[in-house]
């Protein structure tokens, strides 16, 4: 029951946050709110397929394929989002795309304390090889390895450039809390104690379900609309 109700608290989020991004993507022709909205949207196919297997079988999938490569497409499609915010350099009205200054630039703002982050993650996928599937750690892995590096290096370059108040930092702050709450999450469910409020899986995955509606009032700071 508290499975099941955990699931629609995140599905109600997941889609507000789609719904609001896309909203703002048409409105304002931003495209930072499109990849917002495919990163919440993509989250919430995968979601939905979870739920409904729940709620017809009463049990999580043994098999969650489709789940995963949902999620795993929605962690792309936020690297993207931070990618391209950090690249910004044109105002607040839009955010042209300009490969090769926005490398140069990400190149030349990576902080040595982003190493850390490859090793962070190559720690916990071993780790959470233990209890899943080789492949599935692996492509996980990866993709919050360049989330965290770009979040981490782009956070720290606001306070680096003494631009602390930038409204950027909110959108690094939000994603670094939703890695945080990924990896919780996940290490929870290794040692997942069964469908009771004292379980402390429920809570955390409350907690991730929020930060999809804190990513539509930090987006909102980046690209001042």
């Amino acid at each position: 029951m508290i499975e099941t109700i955990d699931n629609i608290f995140q599905l109600i989020t997941t889609g507000t946050c789609t719904i609001v991004s896309m909203y703002n993507a048409a409105r304002f022709k931003i495209r930072a709110w499109s990849m917002l909205g495919l990163f919440s949207g993509v989250f919430f196919l995968g979601l939905i397929y979870w739920f409904l297997f729940l709620l017809f079988y009463h049990h999580t999938p043994q098999y969650s394929y489709i789940s995963d490569i949902c999620w795993y497409s929605s962690y792309l499609f936020l690297m993207l989002l931070i990618i391209y915010i950090r690249e910004d350099s044109s105002g607040p009205d839009a955010f042209p795309l300009k490969p090769d200054a926005g490398v140069v630039r990400i190149a030349r703002t990576i902080r040595p304390v982003c190493w850390c982050v490859p090793v962070f993650t190559a720690a916990m996928c071993i780790f959470f090889m233990q209890y899943g599937r080789y492949l599935s750690n692996i492509i996980a892995a990866v993709m919050m390895t360049g989330i965290i590096w770009h979040a981490l290096s782009g956070f720290l370059s606001l306070r680096d450039e003494g631009i602390f108040q930038n409204g950027h930092k909110a959108l690094y702050t939000v994603t670094l809390l939703f890695c945080a709450a990924e990896y919780s999450l996940w290490t929870a469910s290794c040692f997942f104690t069964g469908d009771t409020l004292a379980n402390p899986y429920f809570w955390i995955d409350a907690l991730l379900s929020a930060t999809f509606l804190l990513f539509i009032p930090a987006l909102r700071k980046a690209v001042h609309v």
